[in-house]
């Protein structure tokens, strides 16, 4: 299974933009959330963990398409 893991995660790399753009989509969101919020430090403290988690699987989703592009390709992800 984490060599499975570690070929996706490695043919992702490989296939150029995936890893950035997922990474400058997270960055963006957990900056401008708190624009959007204001400055008040005790409900930010209290929707951080929620903004972050959905940052991340948001930013996730932006890189599904070219993990399993190649498995699609090649028929293997039919089986």
């Amino acid at each position: 299974m984490i060599a499975l893991l570690i070929r996706d995660l490695r043919l992702a790399v490989r296939a150029g933009g995936g890893f950035g753009l997922g990474l400058a989509f997270f960055l963006i969101v957990v900056v401008l959330v708190p624009f959007g919020v204001g400055p008040d430090t005790a409900l930010l403290s209290r929707i951080a963990p929620g903004v972050l988690w959905v940052a991340a699987l948001l930013a996730c989703l932006l890189s599904l398409d070219r993990i399993f592009a190649l498995d699609f390709e090649d028929g293997s992800l039919d089986l």
